[in-house]
């Protein structure tokens, strides 16, 4: 069987951890219309009696600055690296810009065999993606136009095997088949609790909002959960609890959910909220959060 490592990457809001859930059929990345929304890498496996391809979704491109921006942008650089291929999102609504121009040159520079995706097909294309788009194919280029809303993933899935046709022969997959990431359960449960904060609190939710799993244990035969939400400013404590802990409790019934939805279980879940100042700038903090340069 055919079998290697496929980085995912892009701008902000191409589409791209959308497609790692299609891809695995699974809801593993969280997704918002919010930039930056991903993080940290996660990994997606998708395993077939003819292939095993295991995906890395990249956060969306940023240029480094400091404290989290610049852990964004070593974590897109991270997943070029320990890719064997690299799976190119590009949205049907992106403008040319600089750091579109920066991505190209990025995953230029890799030397890697990249492939292309034309995500948010059902919108209207912008004229210089269609331009784009009209030249790679000229040029032979490995495309294909997606859309979530196709209601048949077919065409993605012989799409994928035709990328893994081009990679190496293994007696044996990589992982168990079994597997649909290489991501701790904890961090993933992490990730649904964020991804229910981004959708409750659309307005008034501050960029600077961090989960930390506290404890992750079995208890009388159940997972017990215990998590803090974790916001920058001491104001906003009071907008992720609201009035008399009613909207936390939302999050909470809702992140639940999620999670008991993912783990194929029941679950108990305590969330808390704490104030870190400047969060985002301490590496402490941001280690607890799994935002650390050293992981593997």
């Amino acid at each position: 069987m055919n079998c290697g490592y496929i980085g995912i990457v892009g701008l902000p809001n191409s589409g791209k951890s959308t497609l790692l859930n299609q891809i695995i059929e699974e809801k593993i990345s969280i997704v918002s219309s919010k930039p930056q929304t991903t993080r940290q890498y996660l990994s997606g496996i998708r395993s077939t009696d003819e292939y095993q391809l295991i995906f890395f979704d990249a956060p969306g491109f940023v240029n480094p600055k400091k404290g989290l921006f610049d852990f964004l942008s070593k974590e897109f650089d991270r997943v070029i690296d320990k890719s064997d291929h690299i799976l190119f999102v590009i949205s049907f609504e992106q403008e040319n810009s600089d750091a579109f121009k920066q991505v190209q040159d990025k995953v230029k520079a890799s030397g890697k065999k990249v492939s292309y995706i034309f995500s948010k097909a059902d919108l209207k294309i912008k004229p210089f993606i269609a331009e784009l788009r009209d030249q790679m194919m000229a040029e032979g280029a490995q495309t294909m136009t997606y859309s979530i809303k196709d209601k048949d993933n077919g065409p993605l899935f012989d799409y994928l095997k035709e990328i893994a046709d081009q990679m190496p022969e293994e007696m044996f997959p990589l992982y168990d088949p079994e597997m649909i990431s290489l991501d701790r359960t904890r961090d993933i449960v992490g990730e649904l609790i964020r991804e229910v904060c981004f959708e409750m609190l659309q307005k008034e939710l501050p960029y600077g909002l961090g989960v930390i799993i506290k404890s992750f244990k079995n208890e009388k035969n159940m997972p017990h959960i215990e998590a803090n939400i974790v916001v920058e400013k001491e104001g906003h404590k009071g907008i992720v609890i609201g009035k008399g802990g009613a909207q936390l409790k939302k999050i909470g019934q809702q992140s639940r959910a999620k999670i008991e939805e993912f783990l194929g279980e029941k679950v108990f879940l305590g969330l808390h909220v704490a104030y870190k100042k400047n969060w985002q700038t301490n590496k402490n903090i941001m280690k607890e959060m799994g935002y650390d340069e050293r992981r593997q």
